[in-house]
């Protein structure tokens, strides 16, 4: 498996940590919910009522550049999030060589219990009522995970949910899916591809050969998206643990200031109001939404300048929304075509990936 740690390369270690990857442990829960909220333009969502159930070196605030896709934001995991260097202890902030894993004797979480089919451990978990001004909430998360690659496809599925509840859910509903599936992100949906027995999304998956990060793997930036009633109360449930055993850390990063509503609507968004589709962002990044505000069934289709194809797909009526990967395009200029099945109708989008 992983890394024997040398006393000398332990204390190296601690040295390049603290230079690159700041982590600030111990946050209280409004200051993670606030930290969240997107500041920019009319804010479209209010945040109240929050609660923290997780050891205090188990959540904190980080920024810093590293091959995260995320340099500012809030970070939850079943162990701690932040180096100790008296306690030779790693977090979040190694080295892909080192060794995170840390038991904080924390009880599991039912609700992920139920998703992964066994017993969770020392989980962390941040919750808050929220009232969004729009008909959408949405914010952008990495899922990471020092069980990768070793534990990929077994029991030690470290897993992780983001449950909405209120209108038009009437039980608490997870929106930690894979894009465009009704699956859970966890390593055994996302991983390398390494070990078979489970489906590995590999192009949803980073292994981490940085120098700024301890995790040896985790996904690409997502996007977890709900439709919600403008103005209606939802409580939101942010969870994470550790499966089937207290040891070896999984996170979760959030990126700051990407929870969104309303006036806060995603940059870029083609709105092609005769299809009564909306698309964003035209300047695509790792992930392309696309809402379905008429409730239509459509073809959809993706493809490069040259004409390659390099995405199709069905959108039925009673999707209204999806969430299309685009984190292995390259960079260039995309067309995005859309036909309609009631009355054949094609509507063209151009998108660039940047």
């Amino acid at each position: 498996m992983k890394k024997l740690i040398l006393s000398l390369f332990t204390l190296t270690t601690f040295s390049q940590v603290n230079a690159q990857l700041l982590i600030s442990p111990n946050q209280t829960a409004t200051y993670l919910a606030n930290k969240l909220v997107a500041t920019s333009g009319t804010l479209g969502v209010n945040v109240s009522n929050a609660v923290l159930t997780c050891d205090s070196n188990a959540n904190g605030e980080f920024t810093g550049v590293s091959n995260l896709g995320i340099a500012d934001g809030i970070a939850l995991g079943s162990g701690d999030v932040a180096s100790n260097v008296s306690l030779s202890t790693f977090g979040l902030d190694g080295l892909p060589v080192d060794f995170a894993s840390t038991t904080n004797n924390a009880p599991g979480d039912a609700q992920l219990d139920l998703i992964i089919g066994g017993m969770t451990y020392d989980a962390c978990v941040l919750e808050f009522d929220l009232q969004p001004v729009g008909t959408f909430v949405e914010f952008e998360y990495v899922f990471g995970s020092e069980e990768y690659p070793e534990f990929n496809c077994s029991a030690f599925n470290d897993v992780f949910g983001f449950f909405i509840s209120g209108p038009g859910f009437a039980t608490p509903t997870n929106i930690a899916l894979i894009p465009t599936t009704t699956t859970e992100v966890s390593i055994n949906s996302i991983n390398d591809g390494s070990v078979s027995g489970c489906t590995p999304n590999t192009a949803l998956y980073v292994t981490n050969i940085d120098t700024v990060c301890t995790m040896d793997g985790f996904t690409v930036p997502l996007t977890a998206h709900a439709n919600v009633t403008s103005g209606a109360t939802y409580h939101l449930k942010m969870a994470i643990a550790d499966v089937s055993d207290g040891i070896l850390n999984s996170y979760v990063i959030l990126k700051a200031n990407s929870l969104k509503s309303g006036g806060t609507a995603p940059s870029n968004v083609a709105d092609m109001k005769e299809s009564g589709l909306e698309i964003y962002p035209t300047i695509m990044n790792n992930t392309l939404m696309i809402n379905n505000t008429q409730g239509e069934e459509w073809k959809i289709e993706l493809t490069d300048i040259n004409g390659r194809m390099v995405y199709t797909g069905i959108i039925a009526g009673v999707q209204s929304s999806v969430s299309i990967s685009t984190s292995s395009l390259s960079k260039g200029v995309y067309v995005f075509k859309a036909h309609r099945n009631s009355d054949h109708k094609t509507f063209v989008q151009k998108l660039v990936k940047e």
